[in-house]
């Protein structure tokens, strides 16, 4: 895998990219408070027959982080689009997580639904709703980070306790204590870093604002939506909304498993995704 960073928009842009340039292209997107290393698995898998290049969008991961950026769905989307032109993508997959799936989803209806040749939304957002607890309280911690950043870095000393760890991130996994504690330690580093902390409620803003449901009939490319079945973050009724909206997309739920498949069941997460793909 090849890591660096590319200039959108007068920004700094951090991406991996792995497999050949001949090879079918891949875009791969991340959600709010993650990085692009939520797909490392996923492009090991992937490399030997696509040219993946997943990148940490403006505000988050190892990306830029400037005060007065626009972190908008759809801002998002066009930088994203944007990555994609730099790397001579004519027409690409485009996979997103949570926020992520956010992202693609538009981006494939709107920005490019001729370039899109291929969508995978992994547990991705559609209607802009997130679970009760996290919409509830969550987003109270971050809309309080924004005011005292330092609150960032108390969480992320506290988090380096386990249950502590457990209980702040129990949206994420449907058992967390079953992973490898430090499995998800580089997760927790990136979602719990102070830099996020004005770049995150302005994203989150917009993701609430963003409801998608009317665009899912614009999207002409095949559709793969995967959801954990027991996501703690966005509701499994977007995926059944997503598969509502557009009956030819294929639904994959994975049994015992929350808001990372790519983490939880990784296997019952990539055979799905290389039989579409391929």
């Amino acid at each position: 895998m090849l890591m660096g960073n590319i200039e959108i928009d007068g920004s700094q842009i951090a991406y991996t990219q792995a497999g050949a340039d001949s090879n079918p292209p891949v875009l791969l997107l991340h959600g709010i408070t993650s990085h692009r290393g939520v797909w490392s698995r996923t492009i090991e898998r992937l490399q030997s027959n696509f040219h993946c290049v997943a990148i940490d969008h403006l505000g988050f991961g190892d990306s830029d982080k400037p005060k007065g950026a626009d972190y908008s769905i759809q801002k998002q989307a066009e930088r994203a689009l944007k990555v994609a032109d730099h790397f001579g993508f004519d027409k690409f997959i485009v996979m997103g997580h949570s926020m992520g799936g956010q992202v693609a989803t538009y981006l494939a209806a709107t920005l490019a639904p001729q370039r899109v040749v291929k969508l995978v939304s992994v547990d991705g957002v559609v209607t802009g709703e997130l679970s009760a607890s996290v919409q509830n309280f969550k987003r109270l911690l971050i809309v309080a980070g924004e005011r005292i950043p330092a609150l960032y870095r108390s969480m992320h000393v506290l988090c380096s306790w386990k249950p502590a760890a457990y209980m702040a991130f129990d949206h994420w996994f449907y058992k967390p204590a079953e992973l490898p504690f430090e499995a998800w330690a580089v997760d927790r580093d990136y979602a719990l870093n102070p830099g996020i902390a004005l770049s995150t409620p302005r994203a989150w803003a917009s993701l609430n604002a963003n409801n998608l449901t009317c665009m899912l009939k614009s999207i002409a490319a095949p559709t793969l939506v995967i959801f954990g079945a027991q996501d703690g973050t966005v509701p499994v009724a977007q995926a059944y909304l997503f598969k509502q909206r557009m009956p030819a997309a294929q639904l994959v739920l994975i049994n015992q498993c929350g808001h990372f498949p790519m983490y939880e069941n990784f296997e019952a997460f990539i055979q799905p995704v290389k039989e579409f793909l391929q």
